[in-house]
């Protein structure tokens, strides 16, 4: 009983320890992190089916190299963490090629939506899309995963099949491999596969729920400091401390439990330009099938 109790309170110091470190670095780092854009954009006040007052975060990937910092390009990852209250988490990748018509610019990518109106058209594409209204929003580059990634320990990833592409610097035969930052970057960025970009979003998300798996446990508690380092140099978001901790504490507590999704659509090619198309009313039965 007492050896009971006595793990009891270890682990209350621990979580009290951790939740102090985490309200002091980010609480100092609000007003350094925060957005320069809003996402006040204008919902239908029907929920989707597949809504249930859960939250969405909305993770943009910038195609920025290192020690830039100025967030300017299109988005070369779109995911959307899903947290439901039904008890159905999510990692959910938008295809970057999506075609869509975007307000004073015309036929586009989706991926351009940030690069012509900021956050807000970004998140109000989506919302076309899936119905999904987005919560928060955090921008990172490529330092901030690299960074990341190191700061964790790396990270253990199967390669199920070789790839071998100059352009996103993978060079990996089929094996288990425990990545730095850079291989992780690597592995994630390459599209030399048969599905192309289809596979890097798969491999994205398979990334990241690894991340989860492998890492969101209290051995963190002495990274988080190197962590919110990073936090505050590489990404850009409107966070407050809440979203940090009902992430993390997600993470460790549904670490094995994300289903990983990618809206369906179909690549084509229209006057030279590659395109996937998204039907936003099979984007929602999916989505609906999936979460709801």
């Amino acid at each position: 009983m007492r050896k009971a109790r006595g793990c009891f309170i270890f682990f209350i110091i621990i979580i009290i320890i951790a939740a102090v470190i985490i309200f002091y670095f980010i609480g100092s780092n609000d007003r350094k992190i925060a957005s320069d854009d809003s996402t006040n954009i204008k919902y239908s006040d029907e929920l989707a089916s597949y809504k249930d007052n859960g939250t969405d975060y909305l993770f943009l990937g910038i195609d920025e190299r290192e020690d830039e910092n100025k967030f300017e390009g299109r988005t070369d990852t779109m995911i959307i963490l899903h947290i439901g209250n039904n008890g159905k988490n999510a990692l959910i990748s938008i295809p970057r090629d999506t075609k869509v018509e975007l307000e004073g610019h015309g036929t586009n990518k989706i991926n351009a939506a940030y690069v012509y109106g900021g956050v807000n058209m970004a998140v109000s594409e989506i919302y076309k899309l899936t119905d999904i209204k987005i919560d928060k929003v955090m921008l990172a580059n490529f330092s901030a995963f690299i960074n990341l990634v190191d700061a964790l320990g790396g990270v253990t990833i199967t390669v199920t099949e070789p790839l071998h592409d100059d352009k996103s610097g993978s060079d990996f035969d089929p094996g288990t491999y425990n990545f730095t930052g850079e291989q992780a970057l690597a592995f994630s960025r390459c599209r030399s596969t048969a599905k192309g970009d289809f596979d890097r979003m798969d491999r994205q998300k398979y990334l990241l729920a690894e991340l989860f798996r492998q890492k969101a446990n209290f051995s963190i508690i002495p990274q988080i400091p190197d962590i919110l380092k990073i936090l505050n140099e590489d990404t850009k978001s409107n966070f407050k401390t809440f979203d940090y901790i009902k992430v993390a504490l997600k993470m460790m507590t549904n670490r094995d439990d994300f289903i990983l999704l990618t809206l369906p659509g179909e690549s084509v090619t229209i006057d030279k330009i590659s395109y996937v198309i998204v039907d936003p009313d099979e984007a929602k039965i999916f989505l609906n099938e999936n979460l709801g």
